[in-house]
């Protein structure tokens, strides 16, 4: 019986998770379901249909293949429910998911809305399950959502996604002044 437990311990010791490191971003287009169309703040919510990897960085780099839950109800905010997977991607032979936990809507007007929340990412191994906090934006100006992510490990109150908001927000606006 000794020896049962001492190669259980050792088992259970060998065992470590390694944290998910990195963060993407996705591009794409969408339509808005409900409301008056081209006033996002009477939506109902959006239908994405099609979905690209912008930017990578730490295990992310090289994503391919991603797919994204569709549709995404808007107004009122909280409509994700926990646990729902939002997106995954695949790189190399593994598959990234992200699964919601909260959700709230930081920014609600005619032209934007922004999503915001935490979730887990995971990559099939349980013990590699990483908390994350993620933005989803809904711009007018081409109908077109941006995504951002990250897998940090310990929220700050939400002072980097408020400042993220805020930095893809004003992109939006200064790509919506170029483009007029």
């Amino acid at each position: 019986m000794a020896g049962a437990v001492a190669a259980v311990v050792a088992v259970t010791m060998s065992v470590q998770a390694v944290p998910i490191n990195g963060s993407i971003g996705f591009t794409g287009t969408y339509t808005q379901n409900g409301g008056t169309y081209g006033n996002l703040t009477t939506a109902t919510s959006f239908s994405v249909n099609t979905v690209s990897v912008a930017t990578t960085t730490g295990v992310f780099v090289g994503a391919g293949s991603p797919t994204f839950a569709s549709p995404i109800a808007v107004n009122p905010a909280n409509n994700l429910l926990p646990n729902v997977q939002l997106w995954s991607v695949l790189v190399g032979s593994t598959t990234y998911r992200l699964f919601v936990s909260t959700e709230s809507e930081s920014l609600d007007s005619a032209t934007q809305v922004n999503l915001i929340g935490t979730g887990t990412i995971t990559d099939g191994n349980s013990a590699d399950d990483t908390f994350g906090v993620w933005q989803l934006g809904f711009g007018v100006a081409g109908s077109a959502f941006t995504w951002q992510s990250t897998s940090a490990s310990v929220p700050d109150g939400g002072a980097t996604v408020m400042l993220l908001g805020i930095a893809l927000s004003g992109v939006a606006l200064l790509k919506k002044k170029l483009t007029a």
